[in-house]
């Protein structure tokens, strides 16, 4: 799932034999390995110090969470459709995504953050397929919940992915028609979902108002998830993904195995630029997994 000699090559690393130290690429790789980087324990330490949440507000969010109607009674049973593999516990792409997992946590313990958005350079790269196995992996743990949300508000495509039907346009809960809470799904006892079955007219202006930016943070809050994955659309070609680079505090960038450049990879980067930290970039190579790539060019 994950192939790190790949990437390097794809970076520009140059690698000539087996065993041979890689060399570094002799342009500049802007990001910095935020995945692959120490633990700093003072960091740790601040960030577990966060403010607790009182007593009453945590009954709010127990209630909350025990009324959101449930879609499936097991993580386990998520599963991706299509020629998409198996996110299962103890499934190769379900052992890649517990691997992404633990370097995730571990750093989003560590810098205090918990949006985290996935996206690709373009479309087609699997960002769908990762976002929800990863979802899957941290609600597997049965300590931590974790929100799924379909941010991609030009072309929504989880719940296909998933094969779980929307209880509706997400866009009625950003322009306060539909109350954040009633829009949520559950999936076993550490999972929430928020689908989308419509596209958002105007998504970008839309992620721009701060009516909607609220409502995006209320249905956040109403249920104060450990983490948080943005379905993200493509970070080049869709200017909603620029829209929702504030709402984030950190960025998983997916690349295709066989259609993603490391120009591509640049150009991402200089978009993330002063706007969200780039955790790291995971090599998918499998073939294209996102349906919506399949629609567009039939």
């Amino acid at each position: 799932m994950v192939n790190t000699r790949i990437l390097e090559q794809r970076l520009g690393w140059r690698t000539p034999d087996d065993g041979d130290t890689p060399t570094p690429p002799t342009r500049p790789i802007a990001h910095q390995p935020i995945l692959q980087g120490r633990v700093d324990p003072a960091a740790q330490e601040t960030a577990r110090r966060g403010a607790p949440v009182r007593t009453h507000r945590r009954a709010e969010i127990e209630e909350t969470w025990a009324d959101i109607p449930v879609v499936l009674d097991d993580v386990n049973r998520l599963a991706a459709g299509g020629a998409a593999p198996s996110i299962a516990r103890g499934s190769v792409a379900g052992a890649a995504m517990d691997q992404l997992r633990t370097q995730l946590l571990r750093v989003t313990a560590e810098k205090g953050w918990r949006r985290i958005g996935v996206t690709s350079a373009a479309r087609g790269a699997g960002r769908s397929f990762v976002a929800a196995g990863l979802a899957a992996s941290i609600a597997r743990l049965e300590t931590l919940r974790v929100l799924l949300i379909d941010a991609d508000l030009d072309d929504p495509g989880l719940a296909h992915l998933l094969d779980l039907d929307a209880p509706g346009p997400l866009d009625a809960v950003l322009q306060g028609l539909t109350e954040p809470q009633r829009h949520l799904r559950r999936v076993g006892n550490g999972l929430a979902l928020a689908l989308n079955d419509s596209p958002v007219p105007q998504a970008s202006e839309r992620m721009l108002a701060p009516d909607a930016i609220l409502a995006l943070r209320s249905l956040i809050d109403c249920v104060a998830p450990e983490v948080v994955i943005h379905d993200m659309p493509p970070l080049i070609e869709d200017p909603v993904a620029a829209a929702l680079l504030p709402q984030l505090d950190a960025v998983l960038l997916v690349a295709d195995g066989f259609r993603t450049t490391a120009q591509d990879i640049l150009d991402c980067e200089r978009v993330l630029d002063g706007q969200a930290p780039l955790l790291g970039v995971v090599l998918n190579k499998s073939e294209d997994r996102d349906p919506r790539a399949s629609r567009r060019r039939g």
